[in-house]
């Protein structure tokens, strides 16, 4: 089996659609040695807030919001929105995987696909699963048996 697999969870629309599920599943993964990366728009203080309240667990947070934020590229309107290039906010998460060698990535946006060299599970809340590479990955069953699966499915990549 992999071990030391750094997993990319995207927040909004991933983690937000089954915090009770990702509590169990991070705490499961981080038990076995794998590290959790929440890869998502931010921003990061809000994220920590919610993961705290619901204890799911994480090793690092990267909030594009903040990134973008530190280098000058974020545009505020007076109503307190605020817009990032597009073109910047799609390749921002695959690069930060491939920077930061993480095995996979689960999030809900399929257009951040095209970008990404690591392994990309589109998690679908409706069906509470992702498909990776035409194999589905149920987030429906056990925490332990869908790591058992993300496992499985990234040991056979190497």
């Amino acid at each position: 089996m992999v071990s030391n697999l750094r997993i990319g969870i995207d927040f909004h629309g991933v983690i937000t659609d089954n915090p009770i599920f990702f509590r169990d599943f991070t705490k499961l993964a981080i038990e076995k040695g794998h590290e959790i990366y929440i890869i998502s728009g931010g921003p990061s203080a809000e994220e920590k807030k919610f993961l705290d309240e619901y204890q799911i667990g994480y090793t690092t947070i990267f909030s594009l919001l903040d990134y973008f934020d530190k280098r000058g590229l974020v545009k505020y309107s007076r109503n307190g929105k605020f817009r990032v290039s597009d073109k910047l906010w799609d390749k921002a998460k695959a690069e930060y995987c491939r920077i930061h060698d993480i095995s996979i990535q689960i999030d809900d946006t399929a257009r951040y696909a095209e970008n990404f060299s690591t392994p990309f599970c589109l998690y679908n809340p409706s069906e509470t699963a992702c498909i990776v590479c035409g194999e589905p990955l149920i987030f429906k069953d056990s925490p332990s048996k869908t790591l058992e699966a993300l496992e499985k499915y990234l040991s056979s990549r190497k």
